[in-house]
């Protein structure tokens, strides 16, 4: 593995992001509203986040780390200024992550990013990305009065980045994601989704986050929540840590395309535990939702914390790595690399104007603009967590299942021909390949791996005269579809 210093060194780092960021405390000591919103971030290709049009660095700032739990001396505003300075254009945080949203509005106010101040700098907002997160199951619930919502969630987001932190937030002020976090189980999907078909009919007691957060984006009232029809977000995004089905059964219930973003842990373990990058993430992808890699140091763990969510400034990682650790560079080249990730975003626990390989963010923007690395890369880089005993790092994240064969198989007679269908299979550490349909032992088919992007079952059609009056299976394989061919279907129904 490379040396983290020697890596990227200061040189490196200069001739990638360019020079002048890297000097003085542009967001500070000069006028703020002369930072150039055009020339942060030309210095690199940029990734387009999935349908919402937008194009992101693919490194973003995350509102924890330093932002929300503060060490002695850091100034977390200028942690703000200073990413935005160097091309960073998304932006990460939470209502649930403490003081974070009004470390974001100080540094907004210091770069006229507020819609109230004048000058402002509307070129530069243009090109952010902001998403904020509700932790809100429902926009309205009779049954918990006292339980936050998610639309006065919304706005207090708006407030605390925007506005007087009290209520109170500018004309013009928008997020361009509200995400519904955390994500676990299906109780929270259910949650969210309920009353969104009611849309346009008899509005029902108790109403999901998804409705009222829609009517926000669209500035329509079907909740009985926008009665101004205002528009106060562009897009609204899920997030999830934990669970891969559970994150799949919500991207498939979404028929009307309201969730335009994921934020999903995806990191250099992620195969040792039921891998997101194998399951929601090919959903997402199929679906045009763009996708944001968090947690690539596995929230710290990789580095010494204690392996649960940190709790205060002595869990904030402030190195740039370790000097005998892994390569802080290959952590987060690996989710950077995976298809359709747009963006990985980490928390910042320490910048250094003066010296940029010292930086947090210099070198994370710096190392995933550079040279991504290959799917034989990142198998390397997990055969070295693998050697150093550190493969238990993703607390966060449900355990392996292994393979988890197709369900609901259903074999319909239609004239000359049988309909199969089928729900996804979930894969383990090897991704799904293909899927086999077989009738007792003989393969009839081999069907190319496909996401199932609803709830809809997959299909495919075979013969009536192939299948006789054997049992129609499904089984996934880990194989491709070409190797498994109906004159030589072999063995295996795992798909080994």
């Amino acid at each position: 593995m490379r040396d983290v210093k020697s890596a990227l060194s200061r040189r490196r780092l200069l001739s990638i992001l360019g020079t002048a960021p890297l000097a003085g405390r542009a967001g500070l000591a000069q006028e703020p509203a002369a930072l150039d919103s055009s020339a942060a971030g030309r210095r690199f290709h940029h990734r387009q986040l999935g349908r919402t049009g937008k194009w992101v660095a693919p490194f973003g700032l995350g509102g924890q780390g330093a932002l929300q739990w503060t060490p002695e001396g850091a100034d977390p505003a200028d942690i703000v200024v200073r990413a935005i300075e160097l091309g960073v254009n998304y932006l990460d945080t939470a209502n649930s992550y403490g003081p974070s949203q009004s470390h974001f509005n100080q540094a907004f106010r210091r770069l006229r990013l507020c819609p109230d101040q004048r000058p402002f700098n509307g070129a530069l907002r243009e090109r952010l990305f902001i998403a904020a997160k509700t932790a809100a199951r429902y926009s309205r619930n009779p049954e918990q009065p006292d339980a936050p919502t998610a639309v006065p969630e919304m706005k207090r987001a708006l407030s605390e980045l925007f506005g007087d932190g009290s209520g109170r937030f500018p004309e013009g002020a928008y997020l361009d994601s509200i995400q519904v976090e955390n994500i676990a189980t299906l109780a929270d999907v259910d949650a969210i989704y309920e009353g969104l078909s009611n849309r346009g009919g008899g509005r029902p007691e108790r109403i999901g986050a998804l409705a009222g957060l829609r009517d926000y984006r669209d500035g329509t009232n079907y909740s009985g929540q926008n009665p101004d029809h205002r528009i106060h977000v562009k897009h609204i995004g899920i997030t999830g840590h934990q669970s891969s089905m559970i994150l799949m059964n919500a991207l498939q219930r979404d028929e009307d395309g309201v969730f335009d973003t994921l934020l999903v842990a995806l990191n250099a373990n992620d195969r040792n535990y039921c891998a997101h990058q194998n399951n929601v993430l090919p959903v997402a992808v199929a679906k045009g939702i763009g996708v944001v890699a968090m947690k690539a140091f596995a929230d710290g763990v990789f580095y010494g914390k204690r392996t649960r969510f940190s709790q205060g400034p002595d869990d904030v990682v402030q190195s740039v790595g370790k000097e005998d650790g892994l390569s802080h560079l290959d952590l987060i080249r690996y989710p950077a690399s995976l298809p359709g990730v747009a963006c990985v975003v980490t928390g910042v626990g320490h910048i250094h104007r003066e010296n940029p390989e010292d930086d947090q963010i210099a070198v994370n923007l710096a190392a995933v603009v550079s040279d991504l690395v290959t799917l034989p890369e990142r198998i390397k880089t997990e055969q070295e967590l693998r050697s150093r005993g550190m493969t238990r790092t993703n607390y966060f994240q449900d355990p392996p299942t292994g393979l988890v064969q197709p369900g609901d198989v259903s074999a319909k007679k239609d004239g000359d021909r049988i309909l199969v269908s089928w729900n996804s299979a979930l894969a383990g550490a090897e991704a799904i390949q293909s899927y086999l349909v077989l009738a007792g032992e003989r393969l009839l088919l081999s069907v190319p791996f496909r996401p199932q992007t609803t709830l809809a079952p997959l299909t495919a059609v075979v013969p009536a005269s192939s299948v006789g009056e054997e049992p129609v299976s499904v089984v996934a394989s880990n194989l491709p579809a070409w190797m498994r061919r109906p004159e030589n279907p072999g063995s295996g129904r795992g798909g080994r």
